[in-house]
């Protein structure tokens, strides 16, 4: 059976203690870029052309130093259930929520980068307990990817979404979920791909934001709002794919910064969240400071 997540809400001094206090000292001694050649007058998107504008950074890191309490998302993650587990030899981190409903169906839901557990928390307790009795309940499970939140980090190759993909039907089976729906984005779409394509027999359905189809196929057919979603995807192939590149093909390189520079990481994982959010000026217009920093934590 899993062992319950331990290390969340101890009293007295703790590793994360010690860690969080080392991250406002880091904070404090930041060492910024100039700012951007963008025009002083941009608005909206253009304003984030060459990158997350220097001086929403700058407010940032000021935030995150002197406000932002990583305690709360702690607290939130103990009332849904986390726990770890271990399949094939590593560390599985994961929040469980039963529902009470007796119809409920289990789902799990798999995060993609730049993201983590923090993604699903706001909408757990909707799925499990819905106000409205005819909306459908949910048995929620929602697994940190390997090297993400609490799960451990792979030592060798071979952790891919097929590999994810079967590690997530036994953990479900670990449960008693032998049948279940998934979802998933970014990373978590192959995953879920993945799930629906070699695991039918226990993958009652997928839903997924990042539905691919094999190459080669031909546009006849495709009406005219269909192509553009082509042409979208052809664009950001071309355009602004570089950061999956690098992490691709040199991880460990990009890595040294990533893991060694507070900052530099919530600039990376910062522009995604402008370009990728439905919003104008800014990914704060819908997501909160808080929870975006959760994801960077």
């Amino acid at each position: 059976m899993p062992a319950r997540s331990r290390g969340a809400g101890s009293s007295g001094a703790s590793p994360i203690d010690e860690d969080l206090a080392a991250l406002r000292e880091r904070l404090t001694s930041t060492r910024l870029p100039e700012r951007a050649t963008t025009p002083h007058d941009a608005r909206g998107r253009d304003r984030w052309e060459q990158g997350p504008p220097l001086a929403d950074v700058v407010e940032l890191i000021e935030y995150w130093r002197t406000t932002y309490d990583w305690r709360p998302f702690e607290r939130r993650r103990i009332e849904i259930g986390q726990f770890r587990t271990v399949i094939d030899g590593l560390g599985i981190h994961f929040l469980h929520r039963r529902s009470p409903r007796p119809d409920a169906t289990p789902l799990v839901l798999t995060h993609g980068w730049p993201g983590s557990v923090a993604e699903f928390v706001d909408v757990i307790d909707e799925l499990a307990e819905p106000q409205d009795a005819e909306t459908p309940a949910f048995h929620v499970v929602v697994p940190s990817l390997p090297g993400y939140g609490y799960s451990d980090k792979p030592a060798e190759e071979g952790w891919g979404t097929e590999c994810i993909a079967a590690a997530w039907v036994q953990l479900m089976g670990r449960l008693g979920y032998d049948r279940f729906l998934a979802h998933g984005g970014d990373w978590g779409g192959p995953v879920n791909i993945a799930l629906g394509g070699r695991f039918a027999a226990h993958v009652i359905g997928i839903h997924t934001t990042m539905p691919s189809a094999p190459r080669g196929l031909r546009l006849e057919g495709l009406d005219d709002t269909e192509r553009q979603w082509v042409e979208h995807t052809r664009a950001f192939e071309r355009n602004r794919l570089a950061y999956a590149r690098v992490m691709a093909t040199a991880p460990q390189t990009i890595g040294y910064s990533l893991v060694d520079s507070p900052v530099g990481l919530l600039a990376w994982i910062l522009e995604k969240f402008s370009e990728w959010s439905d919003t104008v000026d800014s990914p704060f217009e819908t997501i909160s400071r808080d929870r975006f920093l959760d994801n960077v934590l």
